[in-house]
């Protein structure tokens, strides 16, 4: 701990001199005073706060997977330079990642050995029916779209990954006000307490996935979550019979920063519950460590299917375990005029409708205001009806991993640094009133 002169105004930050009158440390630029307790408290909190956090992980050695002669058989992709490995059961004509039809088929040197493998439940029929499913009542949907929809095309794919697991505990530090208010004949006076707030705790993640393939989009696989992963088993090659199983090309460490993301902010979310009764929240500072981190290779199943349309292509997923789906749709812009145009004049309608009854006649200000109700409708119906042809959606949490009760909570404090006092003056219209 420094000396006096090295002490800062929690406030301005200004250097604070020792008031032998008040007893109080006192800050000669915003007239901000302390006590020595004060001080000390927010001296402590500076020092915790300098550390940073520990983010590392372990992961095993993975053996390698060959044939007898040191190769083992799969197709190519000339286009996105897909690898996927492939048995004499199963049959490929097309590159599930980008749909291109010249697909080759090959030998590699191998492929690593996943750890862990979660099986196909979902059959194609079922993904078929799904993606249908998907496609149904889309009002903006082009018909030509659904005309080329290359159904028959879905491909089983197991997608290489990266599980993490860790524990994970830290602390935060947050400052925020409380604040009052008051008035008299002239002026508005809005006092506030200024505080920092410090929480603590840990909690338990068990096998966050992260895609290990460039070629794969991290949303997609994203929004194929969550997986069941207390169901998946050992590597036996009996699983891949018939289905296709890409080749890693996203090192573990390369990973790290995404399952990095996701429990940090699943963290940050979690103790942000625990900060309540204050305004103008902001977290100042952080310290997340973990432990018992370790990372898994594994291959979970996904049924794929790439098509174009108008030169832009679009990749629909569907989980291989769950059957949830995701992938985005193109918009017909015409549809959507029609669209936009009916759900207008019919809000509008109504909206007249509902004024002529209420008030008995119209007026332009009515008019005017039965337009605006009927924009409105119309643009939270476009909003909806867009929002239906995209479900992809990148994770930045992972929540839906944390496991159950392990959450654990520990230091917190809420300590007072300092009090602002802002005086308005009311208008001169307010100040005659009163």
């Amino acid at each position: 701990m420094g000396d006096l002169n090295q002490f800062q105004c929690p406030c301005c930050g200004a250097k604070l001199t020792f008031d032998g009158e008040k007893q109080m440390m006192s800050c000669m630029y915003c007239d901000s005073t302390f006590s020595m307790e004060q001080i000390m408290a927010e001296e402590k909190a500076k020092e915790e706060m300098s550390g940073g956090s520990n983010m590392e992980w372990s992961s095993s050695a993975s053996s390698v997977i060959t044939g007898q002669d040191g190769k083992i058989e799969g197709y190519s992709c000339p286009a996105c330079g897909a690898q996927m490995v492939a048995d004499e059961n199963t049959a490929a004509t097309e590159c599930p990642y980008c749909g291109n039809f010249s697909i080759i088929k090959t030998s590699f040197e191998g492929m690593y050995r996943p750890e862990v493998v979660l099986p196909f439940i979902v059959t194609k029929e079922k993904a078929k029916e799904a993606l249908n499913n998907f496609t149904k009542g889309k009002k903006l949907l082009p018909d030509a779209f659904v005309n080329r929809n290359r159904i028959d095309s879905l491909t089983g794919l197991y997608v290489p990954f990266w599980l993490y697991s860790c524990h994970a505990d830290g602390t935060i530090y947050y400052e925020g006000v409380k604040s009052k208010t008051w008035e008299d004949e002239n002026y508005k006076y809005t006092k506030k307490d200024h505080y920092r707030m410090i929480r603590s705790g840990g909690m338990d993640f068990d096998r966050i996935p992260v895609d290990a393939s460039t070629k794969m989009d991290d949303a997609i696989m994203d929004s194929l979550e969550p997986f069941d992963l207390s169901k998946a088993v050992g590597y036996d090659a009996a699983y891949f019979s018939g289905y296709l199983a890409d080749r890693y090309d996203v090192q573990e460490v390369d990973a790290r920063p995404r399952a990095n993301e996701r429990v940090e902010n699943s963290f940050r979310d979690r103790l942000r519950e625990e900060v309540k009764e204050y305004e103008e929240i902001q977290a100042t500072s952080e310290k997340i460590n973990l432990s018992n981190a370790k990372a898994e290779y594994a291959m979970l199943p996904v049924w794929m299917m790439t098509t174009e349309y108008e030169n832009q292509k679009y990749v629909f997923g569907i989980n291989g375990q769950t059957g949830q789906m995701t992938g985005s749709l193109p918009i017909d812009k015409k549809k959507e005029a029609i669209q936009f145009m009916l759900t207008g004049a019919i809000a509008a309608a109504v909206a007249f409708l509902i004024i002529r009854l209420a008030m008995g006649a119209f007026t332009l200000g009515y008019s005017i205001a039965a337009v605006v109700i009927a924009l409105i409708v119309a643009f939270i119906r476009d909003s909806s009806l867009r929002a239906a042809m995209n479900t992809v959606h990148k994770k930045t949490t992972a929540r839906a991993y944390m496991v159950q009760n392990s959450v654990k909570l520990g230091r917190r404090e809420d300590n007072f640094l300092y009090s602002k006092t802002e005086k308005r003056e009311k208008p001169k219209q307010q100040q005659a009133s009163n």
